[in-house]
């Protein structure tokens, strides 16, 4: 693995994000992965297959942009047209739906694991199936996961919330976790853009 893929994957971004979990005994964290997998490689898999186009055509724009202008701007279209209908299939719609109904928290989001709060102490190697949706852009993934670590909550939102839980991403689809690096830095990108603003306007004027 190069060290610019590397980096891509290590990197980490705090993100409003709403989440829920669901933890697992070992036979059903097993289980879970293959019916996930088997599902996926079904014949009517259209959302994985939407996925992952998506994610094809995140990585030539984030490539291309770079170096070709024009041409970074038409993988964005069509990235944008793909995220439209991935947005529309009713089966992410509803999990959308259902998380966006419970109170955002702040999170450390990679694309190989998350830190999170919780209002339970959850020992490590606990299992977990893990929906989370990132409030920025509307971006949603879901994964099994392994805590790995307890530590301090990423902000202090809630009194209930005094838990932090690392956890770490199990047999998450590349397309997925693609999906997650490019947002992570576009997210950066951004904050860069507005420090380079903040800097610019406060230069005294000649």
């Amino acid at each position: 693995m190069n060290s610019n893929l590397e980096n891509r994957r290590s990197f980490r971004v705090s993100e409003s994000v709403y989440l829920k979990y669901e933890k697992l005994s070992e036979e059903e964290f097993i289980a879970g992965i293959e019916h996930r997998n088997l599902r996926l490689n079904s014949n009517d898999g259209a959302q994985s297959m939407l996925v992952d186009i998506e994610a094809r055509l995140s990585e030539a724009m984030y490539l291309l942009n770079a170096e070709y202008g024009a041409l970074g701007r038409c993988i964005t279209l069509l990235n944008d047209k793909i995220n439209v209908a991935i947005q529309e299939l009713p089966s992410l719609r509803e999990n959308k739906a259902s998380l966006a109904k419970t109170p955002p928290q702040t999170c450390d989001v990679g694309a190989d694991g998350m830190v999170f709060s919780s209002n339970e102490a959850l020992e490590v190697g606990t299992k977990l199936h893990l929906r989370f949706l990132l409030s920025t852009d509307s971006r949603y993934a879901e994964s099994f996961c392994t805590v790995v670590r307890l530590t301090d909550p990423p902000a202090i939102e809630s009194p209930q919330l005094k838990y932090g839980i690392a956890v770490e991403f199990v047999d998450l689809p590349p397309a997925q976790r693609e999906i997650l690096i490019q947002h992570m830095f576009n997210r950066e990108s951004q904050t860069l853009r507005m420090r380079r603003l903040e800097l610019d306007s406060e230069e005294p004027q000649s």
